[in-house]
């Protein structure tokens, strides 16, 4: 399905990196387009992501934890802890079909388990698999859903940077015990 693109999947484990080495990838390519999920906190505590559309700086409340959900929240799905905003995941995949569009790079950050339920950024990432355009697509997936993500949305033909790998790597060189 994709081997006709320049396609990247960005992985690691959970909080290796991956949303950050995004980031610089789209700092130091001003047209790109796409999402980011940014990690929101309250008072040092995780309570959620927000969707960043990288072509208008929209932020968009996108995943919360029961209990700090904005007014006016209507929850659809639920990962773990996170109650997902049907507004929220309803505009993500609307910014990636636009994206699907472009002919610049595009970035979907990230394909976990909700997309590979239906939901999430499931359409938009469709869109953007069975775009004719040739951009670089740089996809987020983490380590341990990669294969089930590739099986699932038809991914083939594709080169992998493993963010995490780095700094696992790090920590062993300079052990923090």
């Amino acid at each position: 399905m994709t081997s006709y693109r320049q396609l990247t999947i960005v992985t690691g484990p959970i909080d290796s990196g991956k949303t950050s080495w995004c980031r610089e990838l789209a700092a130091a390519n001003p047209g790109y387009r796409g999402i980011l999920l940014l990690k929101v906190y309250v008072h040092g505590e995780r309570i959620g992501y927000d969707s960043f559309r990288l072509s208008t700086g929209e932020r968009v409340p996108f995943a919360r934890i029961g209990g700090h959900e904005p007014t006016g929240w209507q929850a659809g799905d639920r990962v773990g802890p996170f109650l997902i905003s049907t507004a929220a995941a309803k505009a993500a995949d609307a910014w990636l079909s636009e994206a699907a569009a472009q002919t610049a790079g595009v970035i979907v950050d990230e394909i976990g388990p909700l997309e590979l339920g239906g939901g999430g950024l499931a359409t938009g990432l469709r869109a953007l698999l069975t775009s004719s355009l040739r951009q670089k697509l740089y996809v987020v997936i983490r380590r341990d859903c990669v294969k089930a993500a590739c099986d699932h949305f038809g991914i083939t033909g594709y080169t992998m940077v493993d963010v995490g790998a780095a700094s696992e790597e790090a920590a062993l060189k300079n052990p923090s015990y």
